[in-house]
């Protein structure tokens, strides 16, 4: 089988990395993947292709390269589609089941489409004026609408889809995001990750990580940490922005931090890889993820995978991983996530009631997902895969 994605360029983010984790569950399967970009792909096998198009600016976030991206890659992507004899488009998002759209339709090729999260939230959070919202609503329908099948990571969005859609002919799945395998260190590395940030050992440390933006909403962590009443209390922010908009709200974060004369107790230790964010977990006694919005959050199935009780925002994504009432909180109400962290640490019947049923809803997530993303990706469209 011949598979056609587009991908303009790879950022850091937990979406990027399923994009890259999708590819080679693909070209694992001994399929063919052809894929457009602007800059290349580092993905090395002798069965992925990456069509890089020339683009003689060096940053590619800015409105050039968004606009080469919209009027370029429709035609580029009818080309190889054509050429390449292509079996089936996959989409990651619906802005490019739009771009793709065209080579379904023209060449009748089946296109399935993963969407990741809610992408006109990330616009709101940037005050986009409501003629672009509008628009860019509109290209996602439309992207939708050339979908043969649609695969979501949550099941808010899936039940989004689904009323937008009303009743069109059209599969719409979950795919819920997995907790991959991971080597946890051992105990050793806590103290000297405690020791790297100044942190003792008696200390509490809550954690949160992530791309740092808006959405996010971690000004609520910084406000509720001196209202929390508690000594000797730390918050590592693990992560970076990808954006202007980002780094420019990370500022906002430290000066926030300093105003409240909190800038001691919150460490912000910048973007870390993989190894290093699990020996943050391993170190911490908390994980808290107060966003807005979310896909399914990978730092958030980390740090279970790696045992460390978790709570987080009552959103869709959160909800689906968490369930329980113990584990989420209203992500506007600062008293009540104060409430519940203060009771976490002073209750100890508490805290233990919320570390087994982290526990529980892990054993939900550990799964093959490039196994079952492939199933799901090529379920009908799969008898020219070879059978590995």
């Amino acid at each position: 089988m011949k598979v056609m994605t587009a991908m303009y360029t790879l950022k850091k983010g937990g979406s990027y990395d399923r994009f890259k984790m999708l590819i080679e569950a693909i070209l694992e399967k001994q399929c063919e993947v052809h894929c457009l970009s602007l800059t290349p792909i580092q993905i090395e096998h002798f069965h992925f292709h990456n069509h890089v198009i020339y683009f003689p600016f060096k940053t590619v976030n800015g409105l050039i390269a968004k606009l080469t991206v919209f009027l370029v890659f429709p035609l580029w992507s009818l080309w190889i589609t054509w050429s390449n004899k292509i079996d089936i488009i996959v989409a990651f998002g619906s802005l490019y089941a739009f771009i793709q759209g065209f080579s379904k339709w023209s060449l009748k090729r089946p296109m399935v489409t993963l969407i990741r999260g809610d992408s006109s939230f990330g616009l709101k959070m940037q005050n986009s004026p409501k003629y672009f919202l509008r628009i860019n609503k509109r290209i996602e329908y439309l992207g939708l609408l050339f979908s043969d099948r649609i695969i979501t990571n949550n099941t808010g969005i899936q039940r989004e889809i689904l009323r937008d859609l009303r009743k069109k002919d059209i599969e719409v799945k979950v795919l819920f995001n997995n907790i991959p395998p991971m080597n946890i260190s051992g105990t050793e590395d806590i103290y000297q990750t405690r020791a790297k940030y100044g942190i003792s050992v008696d200390a509490k440390v809550l954690v949160t990580a992530g791309i740092i933006n808006r959405g996010k909403n971690i000004e609520i962590l910084i406000k509720g940490l001196p209202k929390i009443g508690m000594k000797n209390f730390y918050l590592l922010v693990v992560g970076d922005g990808s954006t202007k908009a980002d780094f420019q709200y990370r500022d906002y974060l430290k000066g926030l931090a300093k105003t409240l004369e909190a800038d001691k107790q919150v460490i912000f230790t910048g973007w870390l890889e993989k190894e290093d964010l699990r020996k943050i977990y391993l170190a911490a006694d908390l994980f808290v993820l107060s966003s807005k919005s979310e896909g399914m959050p990978n730092v958030m199935l980390e740090a279970m995978g790696i045992g460390l009780p978790c709570i987080g925002s009552n959103i869709p994504g959160i909800r689906d991983i968490l369930q329980y009432d113990e584990l989420i909180f209203d992500p506007l109400d600062e008293k009540a996530l104060v409430d519940k962290i203060w009771q976490i640490f002073s209750d100890n019947p508490f805290f233990d009631r919320v570390r087994r049923l982290c526990q529980e809803r892990k054993k939900v997530f550990l799964f093959d997902w490039k196994e079952r993303a492939f199933q799901m990706v090529t379920m009908g469209f799969d008898s020219a895969c070879k059978k590995s």
